[in-house]
């Protein structure tokens, strides 16, 4: 049975009331500007063009309202926004299908608190910024021309008008902490400001709305799974509808047609599995709704993956284990923490979710935590971690704060949950659910301010009781975790369930305090760094000489949103290498800095023999911001981002060097079989390139293997001419023998030339840490951050063919003579 195109089904027709145009026909206005009295400042101006989806900023950046508040300080300038009423509207024509008797209008997603009329009569209210909103207009929408309005009240000021009359109810102090205005809207918390991201909180329509006319429609489907002992898979299909009809479901490369509840076998089934450890293979899934003459009246596709999923906690010598498994195997998880992709999520296009993730899997990655102060993201970011193969970790959109308990809130609670669980359930990648972002820690360290706590844990009843209630009903075969991090008698101990390290940013300050983290599994650990030239160009309204600006420029330090003290922020940096000049030397050696922090932290859990995941904070950035990501908000990775390759790969060469000895470990994560290697391990003058020592040996690593492979005695050399190198199964590392700062380097000489698929560098001498790129713009590198231990060329692949090449390196600023 092939599938009907949608405009041929004659039971459905879907009208979409929106364009990606300004002059779609939405309008937008502030509530006091239709009132003649308080139009200040805009007195010609009672609504102006909108964009939906969008948000009120965005729609006032385009109509030259407010300035854009990702450039400058601007953010400061447009807080009067959050504090307003606004209103869309948009006029329509309308003419009914009569085969069609039924009329939904459906809005994807309202922000937030928000009243819906059409021609003047009020539909409904909502007030949540993660669910949709159906309205039934059958009998309101008739022939002829329509206004549709949804009034927006500011979250702001909902938020505090709610917290007042719920502390009063509960007894709690005005100063209470960690019971902010934004636990009292459900929407996403980070856009209230973060420690990486601005505070702009707005409202908008940030999803679709559509006008659909049906006859009977498919309203949500599942797929269950059963794994036989025999290793086939029986599958059985639900539906839910909205009318009358049969349902029927066939499974390609599946003979028959199966009603729902009935059992579908496959004998010899293609597994799912995660990135790097085999195929992704999906299994397509057709469901139709039929009339009683056998018309399609609807039809949906579903992609499942056929696997299973366990979170393995048993007890051992170290504590309580914490780790994944996939299809019987156990996974070592390395990845990220995942952050919405921008302040306005509405601008995040299919597109750039596609081109973030897949950034993410080249850098060898196996999980995205979706972190709990942003969003239940979109079907196309699910979408493509299916077929990525990238395990994503759900966290429940509560972050950082207590939340009301009362029974409207714990409804609200509910009904959330059941529809983001129904709707993301039948992806393979998502392998785990976790009730929320650090709330139980929070509250059992007293955060900020411990007298000004409130007495219990409010919220408990939402991760203890609410959802998981509503996963033993709607998704029981996935594992759930009521916090992040989930530990022993305190949450966030380390040697039982998951960690965030933060005992460096937040605590001791220096990289090397990672050795002392005892992490199960590492949920969160990062450190921050500068964005790229691009981003900062944004953040100076295209300003081409923006990298050269001071190091304690005004712009640069207000998009530092860290909350450790700029001082503190290049004290942490200078520790380790020279004292920055302007921000394009900041950029580099803070980048590098950020690269050798998550490179220690990320060998110390892969060497240990008790961590099973690694996922560092954070893959992605909201807006141009000095952050933990590694790759910024223009999507161009940092320092970082290229030495993740290698600290990601399955097998890793790990190189310590302590008390004058060089010491290679090697591992091996995440494989079937057995790797049969060459370790190499080498001295080398800083000065010449001089070979000063070498040792190699044959390994043969089983899977899960962690062993020394070689030592090298390096005391005999001038530390801070030395180069110690390290190779093994393809990669390469490093490691000088002083801080960098105290390194001895000669300036080289570079020269470029074009080759097939880059560009190929050439050195007259060692060069550490060469960051290369194109002052024109045009060329984009897919490798960088590279050191050649003695002279020679390396290939640097190229996404895009440069038309100029420049250079840094440790031993500093070089022109590079370049043949296109």
């Amino acid at each position: 049975m092939r599938p009907l195109p949608r405009r041929a089904r004659p039971g459905y027709r879907r009208t979409v009331l929106r364009r990606t145009f300004l002059h779609d026909g939405w309008q937008l206005a502030a509530a006091r500007w239709l009132t003649p009295k308080a139009r200040v400042g805009f007195s010609e101006l009672e609504w102006l063009p909108a964009s939906v989806p969008g948000h009120v900023h965005t729609d006032l950046v385009s109509e030259g309202v407010i300035a854009d508040p990702f450039a400058r300080r601007f953010e400061l300038g447009c807080q009067w926004v959050d504090g307003e009423r606004w209103v869309y509207r948009k006029e329509f024509e309308f003419e009914p299908d009569r085969a069609l008797p039924s009329r939904v209008l459906h809005f994807a997603g309202l922000d937030s608190v928000a009243t819906v009329w059409l021609d003047g009569q009020k539909l409904a209210e909502h007030d949540n910024m993660f669910l949709p909103l159906e309205l039934d207009v059958t009998e309101r929408l008739t022939p002829g021309r329509h206004e549709l309005r949804i009034e927006l009240e500011s979250a702001v000021n909902v938020g505090r008008e709610r917290r007042a009359r719920y502390l009063a109810s509960e007894g709690l102090s005005e100063n209470v902490v960690r019971f902010d205005e934004r636990a009292f809207v459900r929407k996403a918390q980070y856009m209230y400001g973060w420690d990486w991201g601005p505070r702009l909180v707005s409202a908008g329509i940030w999803r679709p709305v559509t006008l659909v006319e049906h006859a009977g429609r498919l309203l949500d489907v599942l797929v269950e799974q059963a794994h036989l002992p025999n290793g086939a898979v029986e599958l059985r299909i639900w539906s839910h509808v909205d009318g009358a009809g049969k349902v029927e479901h066939a499974l390609a490369g599946v003979s028959g047609v199966f009603g729902d509840g009935e059992a579908a076998r496959i004998d010899d089934p293609e597994l799912w599995w995660p990135a790097g450890l085999g195929a992704q293979p999906l299994l397509d899934v057709t469901s139709r709704l039929l009339d009683a003459e056998g018309r399609v009246l609807d039809e949906r596709t579903t992609r499942v993956g056929l696997r299973r999923v366990r979170l393995v906690r048993e007890p051992d010598r170290h504590g309580e284990s914490f780790e994944l498994e996939v299809n019987g195997r156990r996974i070592y998880c390395v990845g990220a923490n995942w952050i919405p992709d921008d302040s306005f999520p509405a601008r995040v296009s299919d597109t750039r979710t596609r081109e973030r993730l897949e950034q993410a899997r080249e850098l060898n990655m196996n999980m995205l935590r979706v972190w709990g102060g942003g969003l239940y993201e979109s079907d196309e970011f699910y979408a493509a971690c299916d077929e990525l193969g990238l395990l994503v970790w759900q966290d429940f959109p509560y972050a950082c704060s207590y939340y009301p308990e009362d029974p409207d809130s714990l409804k609200a609670a509910r009904r959330e949950a059941r529809e983001n669980v129904r709707r993301l359930r039948n992806h393979p990648s998502l392998v785990l659910w976790c009730g929320n972002n650090e709330n139980r820690t929070m509250f059992e360290s007293g955060w900020d301010d411990p007298e000004r706590h409130p007495p219990r844990y409010y919220g408990e009843r939402i991760y203890e009781g609410v959802l998981p209630q509503v996963l033993a009903e709607l998704d029981p075969s996935r594992p759930y975790i009521p916090t992040s991090p989930w530990g022993g008698a305190l949450a966030n101990d380390g040697g039982t369930g998951d960690q965030h390290y933060w005992d460096v940013w937040h605590g001791r300050g220096d990289w090397k305090f990672y050795a002392d983290s005892k992490a199960r599994f590492a949920s969160e650990f990062g450190f921050a760094s500068a964005p790229g030239a691009r981003a900062w160009a944004r953040v100076a309204l295209g300003e081409r000489q923006a990298p050269q600006r001071p190091l304690r420029d005004a712009d640069a330090r207000w998009h530092d949103k860290t909350l450790k003290g700029y001082e503190t922020f290049v004290g942490f940096v200078e520790l380790h290498y020279p004292a920055a000049k302007n921000l394009e030397e900041w950029t580099y050696f803070s980048q590098l800095n950020q690269r050798d922090a998550l490179r220690f932290g990320i060998e110390h859990f892969r060497r240990s023999d008790f961590c099973k995941g690694a996922l560092i904070w954070q893959l992605n950035d909201c807006w141009p911001a000095q952050s933990w990501a590694v790759i910024d908000s223009e999507g161009e990775p940092k320092a970082a981002a290229f030495e993740l390759r290698r600290l990601f790969a399955p097998a890793l060469a790990s190189l310590c060097v302590e008390s004058g000895k060089a010491t290679l470990f090697t591992l091996l994560d995440n494989a079937f079989e057995p790797l049969a290697a060459v370790a190499t391990l080498e001295a080398r003058s800083l000065l010449d390139g001089c070979m000063l020592a070498s040792t190699t040996t044959d390994l043969v690593l089983t899977p899960g293997e962690r062993r020394v492979a070689l030592e090298l005695d390096v005391s005999a050399w001038e530390a801070s001419e030395t180069i110690v190198t390290a190779s093994f199964a393809g990669a390469t590392t490093f490691r000088l023998l002083v801080e960098p700062k105290d390194a001895r380097l000669v300036t080289p000489r570079l020269t470029a030339r074009r080759v097939a698929g880059g560009v190929a560098l050439k050195s007259d001498v060692p060069v550490v840490d060469v960051y290369v790129w194109d002052p024109t713009g045009a060329g984009r590198f897919r490798d960088n951050f590279v050191t050649l231990p003695e002279a020679g060329e390396i290939v640097l692949g190229t996404a895009s063919a440069p038309g100029a090449v420049c250079a840094q390196s440790l031993a500093g600023a070089h022109a590079v003579e370049f043949e296109p």
